[in-house]
């Protein structure tokens, strides 16, 4: 009996309570080899970064296309300019080939005017000029205008020279004579007026000489 519990204390005291000790493992982790914890603060910084790369990535999304609805708006708002200039210069000038039409009636009652047949009389010529002033008081309402060229200096842009003649005593290119008038719708040429001008050869002639010499006395 003895014997038996003396055997039963020193299992107790082996600490297996009668058990193998194969059965028991015991592992103690180092704490130097555990994986670094992320702090919360290092987390945030990250986050931030990534939300301001994304911030500045919308911004310039955001300025592309505010960039180009600012163009397509100003090609749009020239498109309506262009539009509505045409349109206007289509209604102001619509009658101009109609007005061309009738320029040569207009050219041939101021050759009746200007040359009277020998068998048209008074009643005759006041009936033309009535008709020829309600024609062209007519056109001039419309915008029909005429170019002026009496003693006016020679204008490449609105006349047209047909004839040149030689004259010491005038300035050169001097509007002598209108062959056929010219005309302008509303402010466009629309016709160039053809005229005889004048041109010096820088000789004076004997009158003048005469006369420079009278005025020097």
């Amino acid at each position: 009996m003895d014997d038996d519990k003396d055997k039963d204390l020193d299992d107790i005291d082996s600490g297996n309570d009668g058990r193998d000790n194969d059965d028991i493992h015991i592992e103690v982790l180092d704490l130097d080899d555990s994986p670094p914890s992320v702090t919360p603060e290092v987390y945030r910084s990250g986050e931030i970064q990534e939300m301001e790369k994304q911030l500045a990535d919308l911004k310039k999304e955001k300025d592309d296309i505010y960039d180009r609805l600012l163009r397509k708006h100003a090609d749009f708002e020239n498109f309506r300019k262009r539009s509505e200039r045409d349109k206007r210069d289509f209604q102001q000038y619509a009658l101009t080939d109609f007005l061309l039409e009738l320029l040569p009636i207009l050219d041939n009652f101021e050759r009746a005017l200007a040359h009277p047949g020998a068998q048209s009389g008074p009643e005759y010529r006041k009936g033309i000029e009535l008709i020829y002033r309600q024609f062209r008081d007519l056109l001039e309402k419309r915008g029909l205008k005429a170019i002026e060229t009496q003693n006016q200096a020679f204008d490449p842009s609105v006349h047209e020279a047909i004839l040149r003649e030689e004259r010491n005593d005038l300035p050169e290119n001097t509007i002598l004579e209108e062959l056929q008038r010219g005309y302008f719708y509303r402010d466009r040429l629309l016709r160039p007026a053809m005229v005889k001008v004048s041109f010096a050869t820088g000789e004076k002639s004997q009158e003048q000489l005469q006369d420079q010499e009278e005025s020097q006395e």
